[in-house]
């Protein structure tokens, strides 16, 4: 082997591992950077008839597609998780916790506690100002828990217009970067550079919504959705977001645009394709995920349940029980009731035994011909039917007679509903009542509007239109009747003693006694609706937000711990290991140390040579 070709070893040598140490050097200087991948340079020997010698090939980047796959999908599950324990126990905070002052069972509580202490002494000012004093802390707590859950709600819809705008940034980034890879002069180290921003922006859009990677042979990445709709091949697709101004419990998800009142959420496609994401279900994890299913579900579910409770409260108390009188057709017995105080949502209860079975139906008045027909059976067991009632009471019992059958005779006349047995043992009518509400604070019964609707209207519980119930419990008031005067709270008739413990003693044990029931598809219940008296309704409210929450935290912490894990092997498999880098370092410094002491022989030699020659 000749001194040059030494010489040409040596410096071969020497470039590849200045080239191993400017590597070197940047995996060092970004061992903290995120998303930063580990380097290393690709080195060639190559053996000549004389002589052997190193050449670089370019830069290597440490990649694990199976790995960053499995990184990216978890990304997408944690940021949905995360969202949703986020606000969720941000809504229980507002909620409380049983048995916390200022929590919605404590201030029902005190209410109730309140309504006791009147029915030892309604004569007595103080207490009668006590008691509506709670009933307006009462109210305002649920007017306040509305305001909550509705702010949630508008901060929610105002997230998804910053996830909006954050991922068709990324996606526009994308664009440009798969652009770039495409050009195959492009240097390996600037190659990898783009490489980490390919990753870290890939895993920005997963934050935002699901995705599924393509990775390509020159790098660049196409990107769709786990449900398979495109976000990026070749062009990006990009999301539009029509938010609305405020967000009120009557603004609810609506499949007809007409009707929505949460906002259109949509994709657009390079080809010019239009998709609705909420309607098409194309959201499957992601925060925008997790921000949807909180503004158009969870939330909306928690204001029912305040719904219900503001109903419960209101009906209780406002609830006058009217019994029906007997009645006789031949051999046939039961009992008649009158429906001219009936307004719309008020009710009539048929409890009747066929064949040694007890069964109760609930008749609602229904003006709404849109609501009708209705038919189901509630959480409690009762049988719940709706009926038009202004066509009189003929027509009321036609409805009820078709749902019945004909174990009993029903037949109506002006407004008397009046309901048989078949004149056997085999069917008895146990009892018919009506169960309206009161319209007025005095002589109009035992029952008192005391918690009333916008504008002091009394709470019937209608079910025409969207429903009275829909965001009660951020309208609830007080009667103001009774605020500018207590004793209406008590005096049942105008003069009457104001030690006649009788209209108090009606309405606390109404308050304990009567009960509700949501349908089994009402968004309250989620499952399993609520039912039973108020106290019950708050308490399963209470118990059901808690429940969710930490199942929530709970499933945010185990998306949690595997996204540790998760990073934790990325940083092994792909990051920088600085004890590994400075171990390379010695080898690198004691091979550029032997080349660079052949370099330095050789060239001595030369000299030495070129001296003997002159």
């Amino acid at each position: 082997m000749g001194l040059s070709t030494t010489l040409s070893n040596a410096l071969s040598g020497l470039s590849v591992t200045q080239s191993s140490l400017d590597v070197l050097s940047r995996n060092i200087a970004n061992s903290g950077t995120p998303g930063y991948h580990r380097q290393s340079v690709n080195s060639l020997d190559y053996t000549g008839t004389s002589s052997n010698y190193a050449v670089s090939s370019g830069v290597t980047r440490a990649f694990d597609q199976s790995l960053q796959v499995h990184y990216t999908n978890e990304v997408s599950d944690s940021s949905a998780s995360s969202v949703q324990s986020t606000y969720l126990n941000q809504l229980q905070t507002y909620i409380g916790k049983p048995g916390d002052s200022g929590s919605l069972d404590t201030v029902f509580g005190k209410f109730q506690s309140a309504l006791t202490s009147l029915t030892a002494s309604p004569d007595d000012y103080s207490t009668r100002a006590t008691a509506v004093s709670a009933a307006q802390s009462l109210a305002s707590t649920l007017n306040e828990l509305t305001t909550q859950v509705q702010g949630l709600r508008q901060q929610a819809n105002g997230q998804i217009q910053t996830d909006v705008d954050s991922v068709n940034q990324s996606l526009a980034s994308l664009e440009k970067i798969n652009t770039k890879l495409a050009d195959q002069n492009i240097d390996s180290g600037s190659r990898a550079t783009l490489l980490d921003q390919r990753d870290q922006l890939v895993s920005k859009v997963a934050s935002v919504i699901d995705v599924k990677a393509s990775y390509r042979t020159d790098g660049s990445v196409a990107l769709s959705t786990r449900s398979g709709v495109g976000l990026l091949d070749g062009k990006a697709s990009v999301f539009q977001f029509q938010p609305v101004t405020n967000i009120s419990a009557n603004s609810q998800f609506n499949t007809d645009d007409t009707q929505n009142g949460v906002g259109k959420l949509t994709l657009l496609t390079p080809s010019g394709l239009s998709l609705d994401l909420v309607k098409q279900n194309v959201l499957q994890s992601g925060e925008l995920a997790g921000l949807v299913n909180l503004r158009d579900n969870t939330l909306v579910q928690a204001q029912a349940q305040l719904d219900g409770i503001a109903a419960g409260l209101a009906q209780s108390l406002s609830t006058n029980v009217t019994k029906g009188t007997a009645a006789s057709s031949g051999a046939a017995t039961g009992l008649s009731v009158d429906l001219s105080a009936v307004q719309p949502g008020n009710d009539v209860l048929i409890n009747y035994t066929s064949g040694g079975v007890a069964k109760a139906v609930r008749l609602v008045r229904v003006d709404d011909a849109s609501k009708l027909p209705m038919d189901y059976v509630d959480a409690g067991g009762t049988r719940v039917v709706g009926a038009n009632f202004t066509g009189g009471a003929t027509g009321v019992a036609g409805v009820l007679q078709a749902a019945i059958g004909a174990s009993v005779a029903v037949s109506g006349t002006g407004s008397t509903l009046t309901v048989l047995n078949d004149g056997t043992a085999n069917t008895a009518v146990n009892g018919v009542q009506t169960r309206t509400t009161s319209t007025a604070t005095q002589n109009v019964g035992l029952a008192v509007s005391l918690f009333v609707d916008s504008g002091n209207a009394g709470f019937t519980n209608s079910v025409d239109g969207k429903g009275q119930k829909l965001g009660f419990a951020g309208r609830i008031a007080i009667n103001s009747s009774i605020l500018s005067d207590n004793t209406k709270f008590v005096q049942a008739t105008t003069g009457a003693s104001l030690g006649d413990v009788t209209r108090v003693n009606y309405l606390a044990k109404q308050l304990s006694t009567m009960t509700f029931a949501d349908p089994p598809n009402n968004k309250a219940g989620l499952g399993g609706a609520l039912t039973g008296t108020v106290s019950d309704l708050i308490s399963q409210t209470m118990d059901f937000q808690g429940s969710t929450v930490a199942a929530a935290l709970d499933d945010s912490t185990s998306h949690d711990d595997a996204m540790t894990a998760l990073t934790s092997r990325m940083t092994s498999e792909t990051g920088v290991n600085v004890n590994d880098e400075m171990a390379r370092l010695v080898q690198l410094q004691r091979a550029y140390a032997a080349n660079a002491h052949v370099v330095s022989v050789v060239q001595s030699l030369l000299d030495s040579l070129m001296s003997a020659v002159r």
